[in-house]
């Protein structure tokens, strides 16, 4: 079957490009059709879903909801449970452990996706003050918004 690059699916993967916020596809049609009006948000779920099967972007389920992300580089995400904000995590310590020891029997390993789920810094109560509780970009290094 022949793909098409429609306008709504450029438009689509150019907001995806432009953001690091991990968008739901309710995001992602609230902005594409700021500028596409007629889109239907079945539209946008559908190519979603597509590029996600193409392997065009990047699709995983966190707090209750799928969300979406261009950066099809090998990274995890960081999820803080209160304000629901998602973080990639560029870590290549963790990326190593993982693929040196990743031995399951009878099985191949394709992929992985790694969600570290938790409060970010501005959501831990100041009560709860620990020493290790650092700004996202200084806890985990190479951490983007």
């Amino acid at each position: 079957m022949i793909k098409r690059n429609t306008v709504q699916k450029m438009k689509i993967m150019e907001y995806l490009m432009s953001t690091k916020s991990h968008p739901t596809a309710e995001a992602v049609y609230a902005e594409v059709s700021k500028e596409i009006p007629t889109i239907s948000l079945s539209t946008v779920y559908r190519n979603l879903n597509t590029m996600a099967e193409d392997g065009e972007i990047l699709k995983f389920e966190v707090g209750n909801e799928a969300h979406f992300d261009a950066d099809i580089s090998f990274h995890h995400h960081v999820y803080c449970k209160v304000c629901k904000n998602v973080f990639d995590l560029h870590d290549r310590e963790i990326a190593n452990y993982i693929a040196e020891n990743a031995n399951i029997p009878n099985f191949k390993v394709e992929s992985t996706n790694l969600i570290f789920v938790g409060r970010c810094c501005d959501c831990v109560a100041p009560e709860e003050t620990v020493q290790s509780v650092q700004s996202p970009a200084e806890m985990y290094g190479g951490l983007n918004y």
